[in-house]
């Protein structure tokens, strides 16, 4: 006698031999899917780990953009005052100093 399985497609020569590759293939299928939604819980896991470490990341480069800003305010009034105060102020550059750094401090102080 012949005994065909619908989950396997295979061909067998008896019943119980057929219920075991069946159940074998139920259990092979049960452990791809476990191993499958294992897989995603762990990328979750990485993407979400990923995105709280970015957005501490920009929270910080947040805090120290705020106080650049903060600095550079308080940096424009006390040279406005000075510059008021006494005319002119001059400032030489140094060797660390780039030229861009230079040319945005003269036209930064242009606007005041």
């Amino acid at each position: 006698m012949r005994i065909i399985s619908e989950k396997t497609g295979k061909e067998y020569t008896s019943v119980e031999e057929c219920v075991k590759a069946e159940k074998a293939y139920d259990e092979k299928i049960a452990a791809e899917k476990a191993a499958k939604e294992k897989a995603l819980v762990e990328q979750k896991a990485k993407k979400e780990a990923l995105a709280a470490e970015r957005k501490n990341a920009a929270e910080s480069v947040e805090a120290k953009r705020k106080a650049l800003v903060e600095a550079q305010k308080a940096y424009r009034e006390e040279l406005s005052n000075f510059c008021k105060k006494f005319g002119a102020y001059h400032y030489s550059v140094q060797p660390g100093e780039g030229v861009f750094d230079f040319w945005s401090s003269i036209f930064d102080n242009f606007w005041l």
